[in-house]
């Protein structure tokens, strides 16, 4: 079992596919660094994912895998892995591409602010999810959900500015605070997003 703190970097772009992985705690993100030298999030690993699937290629890793939060990974060598360990692989594929897909749609579909309002309830639903006196959080920069939303920073946060004035949000250093998760809720179709603010409350 390997332990990361949040940023830390499970493997690099290019990096030898040699292992594959699976997320035991905390959240993942696949990163891409554009020609233009911007970086975007591609996919979040959430705990039971496998991830790292070059190496059942022995092709080397296309992302860049970083933690969000503190996390735990284990490594899996595919050329030691019984019968039961590759259903397990597939089944975790299966689900992360049906993740993938409705992720792609978020980001095709609507407004930049309904598409970070999206993107906050995604995060709701993972180990980002947080809650300390002010209630519940996501420990993410305006930076981090300019990656996740295919923006910019600078409009990311003005549109954080005008949810904070509208009582949805708040914002400190690296975080933002889910005041209004039912308004928010408006922006998603129903059905499509049970976030595990539901369960506590707004």
């Amino acid at each position: 079992m390997r332990r990361l703190a949040r940023k830390g970097v499970v493997f690099r772009a290019g990096d030898e596919g040699a292992v594959l992985y699976r997320l035991r705690a905390g959240l993942v993100r696949m990163v891409e660094i554009l020609p233009d030298g911007r970086l975007i999030a591609v996919r979040h690993v959430l705990p039971g994912d496998f991830f790292g699937e070059e190496a059942l290629e022995g092709r080397p890793y296309r992302y860049t895998a970083e933690a969000m939060t503190e996390a735990a990974v284990e490594g899996h060598f595919p050329e030691g892995m019984g019968l039961d360990g590759w259903q397990q692989v597939a089944r975790s594929l299966a689900e992360q591409m049906a993740r993938l897909q409705a992720y792609g749609t978020h980001l095709q579909t609507g407004d930049l602010r309904a598409r970070i309002i999206r993107y906050l309830l995604f995060l709701a639903q993972t180990p980002a999810l947080a809650w300390d006196g002010r209630g519940p959080y996501l420990a993410i920069s305006h930076e981090e959900i300019a990656q996740a939303t295919a923006s910019l920073r600078e409009s990311v946060s003005k549109l954080l500015m005008k949810m904070r004035q509208e009582g949805l949000v708040a914002t400190g250093y690296r975080r933002v605070y889910l005041l209004g998760p039912r308004g928010l809720r408006a922006w998603v179709p129903p059905g499509l997003l049970q976030t595990s603010l539901e369960t506590r409350g707004d």
